[in-house]
Formats: structure tokens, C-alpha cells, sequence
């Protein structure tokens, strides 16, 4: 069975670009020592810094689902909320074998 991999696109409201870096740095330590992450890497926009872009990989979806309970990103979600132009874009990928 393949990888879980996760494109998740981010745009701040303008003047709010550092705090959602920060809040987004915050999250790759308590993440990547999850059992089931095996990436998670976040990439800025060369040209507009409110854009960013995370890509994230799992072993599986229930290593995923896991995730998206654990209490630091239930608190980053709603921290988003505030500091985000837009509702934020997740896809889902696996890949081609």
C-alpha cells in the first residue's frame, strides 16, 4: 500500500503572513514525532509571502485520522481561523505505482 500525501494550500489575510508561518513552524516538531508522519514540510511562495504551501506524507489514512485529532492541530485549526484570507485547500494523493 502506498503513502498518504497531502498538498495543503494557505492564504494569510494581509499583514497576518508571520503569524501563520509561525503558527505553521510550530506544528512541524510536535507532527513529524507522531507515529505515522513521515513528512511534513512547509514552502512559502517565491513572489506573494501570504501563500503557503504545506505537503505533508503519511504511512496511512488512519495514521492521518489520528492526526487530525491530536490536541496541537485542533489548536492550530482554530488559531487558522483568524489569521486565514480564505478557508484553507486540502488534497488528497496517492501515488502512482
Amino acid at each position: 500500500m502506498s503513502t498518504l500525501t497531502l498538498n495543503v494550500r494557505f492564504t494569510a489575510k494581509a499583514g497576518r503572513e508571520a503569524e501563520l508561518k509561525d503558527l505553521l513552524q510550530g506544528m512541524i516538531e510536535p507532527t513529524l514525532a507522531e507515529e505515522g508522519c513521515v513528512a511534513y514540510e512547509l514552502y512559502l511562495h517565491p513572489t506573494d509571502p501570504r501563500r503557503v504551501v504545506l505537503l505533508e506524507e503519511w504511512v496511512d489514512a488512519d495514521a492521518l485520522a489520528t492526526h487530525f485529532r491530536t490536541p496541537h492541530l485542533q489548536a492550530c485549526a482554530a488559531t487558522l481561523e483568524n489569521i486565514l484570507a480564505e478557508p484553507f485547500d486540502l488534497r488528497r494523493f496517492t501515488q502512482i505505482e
